[in-house]
């Protein structure tokens, strides 16, 4: 059997150690290893066999990785392809990342592309408050946080969208955040425990001092303020037909055919009913807090 040794040997370079090393084998005591100033290791075991690894430091590049649907805006950060087109930040002819990595030009692309405006399959599309959040981060990210917010401040504060967009921004952009804010103010004016109110019937509705608390509220997500609001226009709503008749006269005016064949005015009492198949009879008023009667 033979009679293994273990041993250590460090020079200057690795043919050196490997000289050394073999030397020392014949000699009784060392070590097991060898590494010199240039990280290179050389392992000698007792039968003779040598083995060299190389211990340099190594670097490894790896692309950051993009959700589906997203891409990375240089100065601005991740966001959904849909906000950014709508900020009007993808270049001319963008048709969605390929493989998840960051955005290039169509063109410059290879691989299977997506059909444009088609969420990648196993993902959904961005709800609408959703679009309108990532929106104004990309715009933020572009254009200034303190531009951003002054101009959805001013557009709330006047009711005057148009006059309120900071240059650079596209109609599309400005569509999609005003939508956001109307999605987020029908989610808590439909769920009013009192009835279904509606962003157009509080336009229907209120006076333009109490609009202009309504869309503060919502630009602050104040939902009592804005549930407060929402009561009052079922309030004003149920009473339309009494209190304001000219205005309910231009509603009926512009309700659907179908829908205005629902409503009945007894001509003794004066009250209008409603009759939808499957209920009975009912009141304007209850029908307009039971969301049948609805505006806009």
């Amino acid at each position: 059997m033979a009679n293994y040794a273990d041993f250590q040997i460090t020079a200057d370079t690795a043919r050196d150690a490997q000289a050394a090393a073999e030397q020392a084998r014949i000699t009784p005591a060392a070590a097991p290893s060898v590494q010199t100033s240039r990280k290179v290791q050389v392992d000698t075991h007792g039968d003779g066999r040598q083995l060299t690894k190389d211990l340099s430091a190594r670097t490894v590049m790896t692309e950051r990785q993009v959700r589906p649907g997203n891409v990375i805006i240089p100065g601005v950060g991740e966001t959904t392809i849909e906000a950014a087109r709508a900020a009007g930040l993808l270049p001319p002819g963008f048709d969605g990342p390929v493989g998840g990595k960051t955005a290039a030009p169509a063109g410059n692309q290879q691989g299977e592309q997506q059909t444009k405006g088609e969420a990648p399959e196993g993902t959904c599309q961005p709800d609408a408050t959703d679009l309108a959040a990532d929106i104004m981060g990309a715009l933020a990210g572009s254009l200034g946080a303190e531009a951003v917010e002054t101009g959805i401040w001013q557009a709330a504060e006047t009711g005057d969208v148009e006059s309120s967009v900071p240059e650079g921004v596209t109609e599309d952009a400005v569509g999609a955040i005003v939508e956001g804010f109307v999605v987020q103010a029908n989610s808590v004016l439909n769920a009013l425990p009192g009835g279904v109110a509606s962003v157009d019937m509080l336009l229907e509705t209120l006076s333009p001092a109490e609009l202009r608390e309504a869309r503060m509220a919502t630009i602050h997500n104040d939902r009592e303020k804005l549930a407060h609001f929402g009561n009052a226009a079922l309030g004003r709503m149920e009473t339309l037909p009494y209190q304001d008749p000219a205005s309910f006269k231009a509603l009926l005016a512009d309700m659907p055919a179908k829908e205005r064949k629902a409503l009945t005015l007894n001509e003794n009492s004066g009250e209008w009913s409603v009759r939808v198949p499957g209920k009975q009879a009912m009141s304007f008023g209850a029908a307009v807090r039971a969301g049948i009667v609805r505006v806009g």
